[in-house]
């Protein structure tokens, strides 16, 4: 079997060789690639007859690979994010692996393959399964209520710039400068929103990508946030959580 692995992060491209070497040592890696552009072209001059696809590359999301190139072979995705999913299945997905990968996770996936590659496969048969099943999958949050007094408000969450706690409650800020209350912790809305869009920046805050107006070098290696809308306070991302911060912006 011939196969690639294309990820960005090269410790976890590494574990993933280990892993696939321990389930199936004859099982072939052609390449190891990390970004949509450098996979385009090593794909256009080499058959595979497996991959091993990360959503979010160096360059961008790995569906632009089947944007440009025509791709038959069979994809088993693994990332980090299960939002795509549905995406992943209408691009020759066969399984989809949340990482961190475990040996079990892998072995049934590579099962999965085999499987498939004995009879004749007919894919679009496979992803409509897929499709109807995923329908009922959990998505993240399109919109919050917040309550003044015995009005309601809905928020769509596309007009929210962060979520901040203050004095003993949690409030929403909009684009538009608006102070909301909300009656979630902010680790309940940290479940709820798409990581995607959302990152949490410190014990009180939880911005969109929308907001940050400037990163600014602060002391001790961390990170000096400016939102805008402007928050009355110093936003200051920690020396740990950075590298997981500067990860999340380059998406």
């Amino acid at each position: 079997m011939r196969t690639v692995i294309i990820e960005d992060e090269i410790p976890q491209a590494e574990q993933l060789k280990k892993l696939i070497a321990e389930v199936d040592s004859s099982i072939e890696i052609l390449a190891v690639l990390q970004t949509v552009d450098e996979s385009v072209e090593f794909l256009r001059r080499n058959s595979v007859d497996l991959l091993f696809l990360d959503i979010h590359l160096a360059d961008g999301l790995c569906f632009e690979i089947f944007d440009r190139i025509s791709l038959n072979a069979p994809v088993i995705f693994t990332t980090a994010y299960d939002q795509y999913a549905i995406d992943a299945f209408r691009h020759n997905g066969i399984d989809y692996l949340l990482k961190p990968i475990t040996i079990q996770d892998l072995k049934i996936s590579i099962t999965k393959y085999l499987s498939f590659t004995r009879p004749v496969i007919d894919y679009n048969e496979i992803m409509n399964s897929i499709r109807n099943a995923a329908a009922g999958m959990s998505v993240y949050k399109k919109r919050f209520i917040s309550r003044s007094g015995k009005k309601l408000k809905i928020i769509p969450t596309s007009e929210i710039a962060y979520f901040y706690a203050l004095g003993g409650g949690v409030f929403i800020r909009t684009l538009k400068n608006e102070n909301l209350l909300t009656d979630q912790k902010l680790e309940d809305l940290e479940k709820e929103l798409d990581p995607f869009d959302f990152f949490r920046l410190n014990r009180k805050i939880i911005a969109s990508v929308s907001s940050i107006k400037e990163m600014l070098p602060y002391s001790k290696s961390r990170i000096k946030i400016v939102l805008q809308p402007t928050f009355e306070e110093e936003v200051i991302v920690s020396y740990q959580n950075v590298k997981n911060f500067m990860q999340w912006v380059r998406k």
